[in-house]
């Protein structure tokens, strides 16, 4: 049998995710961002941290020869979503954090989070029959529990060598592995926190016949609450951004209006002036804010961007204000991977720092998680707060007044 053709394996898999992506939209903004790589190096299939997606070619043409085209993409499809699955459940942290570093606890390891996310069922997807997933139940466990739950029942109980494992990858245990190496894509920790909350939103927005209780429970968990805030945040950025834009227009009959014919002979006059909104983000880059706050923060300024369609500035800030980032676009919010801070935290030295901005801005916003020191009077520009909420932590509002409800978003 003669070797298969890699341009054509690589094809079928990208057929594959499209149907993939068309039984469950809510899972393509990760399908989409995923690079597809095609080497004999995996045994199936596998995902490192940064959304590579390795494929076997042989097994993609077996899949594929041996079934009808429908079913093949069905079975294609659901490897698309299982690999997926381990980076939106951040296997790859979690076993790090657990001190994972060996080969034999990685394969165990890669078993738990194989229980985890094969106990769901999709519609339009089926587990390859060569290729058979790890069940829960195939070791006499109960369905629905964690990978660390797992990974212990599977240590503590009389299990034989489970060496034969697939390994699936850096993105499931966090070990580099060899087809890991070369020219791959490196994502960002913000647009892989962008794509775990744009398939949370998505699940979350389905239909609940169609996501499984347990997606649910993860899109909840990524989303936190309910209440959406960044409705009342955007509400609340552009009524301060039209009034500072208002301030620089006013009609001029320099150029006619778009609707002279309507009122002819009377010739009304346009609007003229910088309509251009100016928003300027403080972010808490203080020792408090955590890596995953910090990572909510520029994920949030990300949104802002692609929310008004205008550049922001940003001035990272702990107890005093550091050089801005300005004109940031929503491709570039995407991309910082580092901003400087680590000390105490006095948000007033950025807010401050904002004001003098030339040309000023028309709005200040500032994304902290409210450990800070509030400043007491307003400023000549609207300060509108992002808190980050912390679990377990008591959070620390601004003073009302200056700063009543209509100034304080939680997050």
């Amino acid at each position: 049998m003669s070797s298969p053709n890699f341009k054509e394996i690589a094809e079928r898999v990208r057929f594959a995710r499209a149907y993939a992506a068309e039984q469950l939209p809510w899972f393509a903004p990760a399908l989409f961002r995923s690079n597809i790589v095609i080497t004999p190096q995996v045994e199936v299939a596998s995902i490192d941290l940064h959304y590579n997606v390795y494929w076997n070619p042989v097994t993609v043409d077996q899949i594929w020869r041996d079934r009808d085209r429908r079913l093949a993409l069905s079975e294609l499809g659901f490897l698309w979503i299982h690999e997926i699955s381990h980076r939106l459940r951040r296997h790859g942290e979690r076993a790090t954090a657990l001190g994972i570093s060996s080969g034999p606890r990685a394969r165990r390891w890669n078993i738990a989070c194989d229980f985890e996310i094969n106990d769901s069922e999709w519609s339009g997807l089926k587990m390859p029959a060569a290729y058979p997933g790890m069940l829960p139940e195939g070791f006499g466990l109960p369905r629905g529990q964690l990978a660390e739950t797992y990974l212990l029942q599977l240590e503590a109980g009389d299990y034989p060598d489970l060496s034969f494992a697939i390994d699936e990858g850096s993105g499931i245990h966090g070990l580099p592995r060899p087809w890991e190496a070369g020219d791959r894509q490196r994502l960002s920790t913000i647009e892989e926190e962008i794509i775990r909350r744009e398939v949370a939103r998505r699940s979350w927005e389905a239909s609940q016949d169609l996501v499984p209780d347990a997606w649910r429970d993860w899109a909840a968990d990524v989303l936190g609450s309910r209440v959406n805030w960044r409705q009342r945040l955007g509400h609340r950025l552009s009524v301060a951004l039209q009034r500072g834009i208002g301030s620089r227009t006013d009609y001029s009959y320099a150029r006619p209006s778009r609707r002279q014919s309507v009122y002819q002979p009377i010739m009304p006059p346009s609007l003229a002036g910088d309509q251009t909104a100016r928003i300027a983000i403080v972010v808490d880059t203080s020792a408090s804010m955590q890596a995953t706050e910090l990572q909510r923060a520029l994920s949030e300024v990300a949104a802002v961007v692609r929310q008004f369609n205008h550049p922001v500035t940003i001035i990272p800030c702990d107890l005093v204000a550091y050089e801005p980032v300005r004109e940031v676009s929503e491709r570039e919010a995407f991309r910082i991977s580092y901003l400087p801070g680590g000390s105490g935290t006095d948000m007033r030295a950025g807010i401050d720092a904002a004001v003098r901005l030339r040309p000023r801005p028309d709005s200040i916003l500032v994304l902290t998680d409210g450990m800070t020191v509030y400043p007491q009077a307003n400023y000549p520009v609207p300060v509108i707060f992002g808190i980050l909420r912390q679990e377990g932590q008591e959070t620390q509002l601004p003073p009302d007044p200056p700063f009543g409800p209509d100034r304080v978003v939680m997050i």
